[in-house]
């Protein structure tokens, strides 16, 4: 039989192609819309403004990075960030962490249309979907400041079966597991603040992952998180999966796997 770099068997590797292919593709993996919040207090902005010159150019810049990280986050001026002049508009984009690349790309450009019809001509808003979040402001976040604006549960309609109290417990313990993972990735920069994990509880695995922008280095993934989820016990309470959500961190658990390997 050929073989494929002189070990692997020809069919063998199509089989397995196609197994690797098989498993996304149930996994079930869409940018469904999930939620948007239009900040009114920033005002809007009229066509041909300087506002959206400025947001145009910065919109322009982020589409032309590669986006490897899967975060992006610019303005018509440069850093440092100090003083900033009326009209400034920054932009900021955080991937899921396994949606690098043009995956990132596209949801970009399906999250600018989303935002732009549902705030129109906001100069603030941010809009949220499954493999992404954009966030347009007139100032920026800055380099520490937690962004808590706009927390949402949303929950998995299906209940929650078998022993409550186990499964609660073990999965603190995984979200405190999670965290601590994802704050150590941001007090060493070592990479996206981007932490995902399995675990057993009985007979049933829970999936999870936890994400922060990657503004938030040192201690500030940890804090958003640990606020995001421990101190919002009740967020998905009897539900077999649960997403939570704010401006600067975000988290999901769910009793099947949801992200790509």
């Amino acid at each position: 039989m050929l073989s494929l770099s002189g070990s692997v068997p020809i069919l063998a590797a199509v089989a397995i192609q196609l197994l690797l292919i098989s498993s996304v593709s149930s996994l079930n993996i869409t940018n469904e819309y999930l939620h948007h919040a239009c900040n009114n207090t920033q005002g809007k902005y009229k066509p041909g403004s300087v506002f959206e010159k400025n947001l145009n150019i910065a919109l322009k810049n982020i589409s032309a990075f590669n986006l490897h990280k899967g975060f992006a986050l610019d303005s018509n001026m440069n850093r440092p960030y100090k003083n900033i002049p009326p009209d400034t508009a920054f932009v900021m984009l955080q991937c899921r962490g396994d949606s690098y690349g043009s995956i990132c790309h596209s949801c970009l450009t399906t999250a600018l249309s989303g935002l732009r019809k549902k705030c129109p001509r906001n100069k603030a808003g941010t809009i949220w979907y499954d493999q992404c979040t954009l966030d347009i402001s007139t100032f920026s976040a800055g380099d520490s400041r937690i962004l808590y604006d706009d927390y949402l549960c949303i929950t998995n309609p299906k209940d929650l079966s078998g022993d409550k109290k186990m499964f609660y417990k073990k999965k603190k313990d995984f979200t405190e597991k999670l965290i601590s993972e994802a704050g150590k990735l941001g007090n060493n920069s070592k990479g996206s603040l981007y932490a995902t994990g399995e675990t057993m509880i009985g007979t049933k695995k829970l999936y999870g992952m936890m994400q922060c922008t990657d503004e938030l280095y040192e201690n500030g993934c940890s804090v958003c998180l640990d606020w995001l989820v421990l101190q919002h016990p009740f967020c998905g309470d009897g539900k077999q999966g649960v997403r939570y959500m704010c401006r600067s961190c975000n988290a999901r658990f769910e009793l099947y796997p949801f992200l790509r390997t």
